[in-house]
């Protein structure tokens, strides 16, 4: 799993779940605690969550996706929304 691929977990997770644990999430993700904590560091320096001791908890009460990570996300479907889009438009 790449660091991307365990970052967008990792925000999945905590969209569903509100708080990680980092124990819990190493197990689910198949990666160390070490691993982990780098992770959610790396995301509490770039605000898309509060580190917490042994865990993380979501920006906020009512938590949304960071823009930057939203616009990120299924990349690959909105091309092909897009390219559609732009057939139907035509000149």
């Amino acid at each position: 799993m790449t660091k991307r691929e365990r970052w967008n977990a990792l925000l999945e997770l905590l969209a569903d779940e509100g708080r990680l644990e980092v124990e819990e999430t190493a197990t689910a993700l198949r990666v160390s605690s070490a691993t982990i904590r780098r992770d959610l560091d790396e995301l509490a320096e770039q605000q898309m969550l509060v580190r917490t001791r042994g865990g993380a908890l979501a920006q906020g009460v009512s938590y949304e996706l960071p823009l930057r990570y939203k616009s990120s996300r299924h990349a690959s479907e909105k091309q092909r929304i897009a390219a559609a889009a732009v057939e139907l438009v035509g000149d």
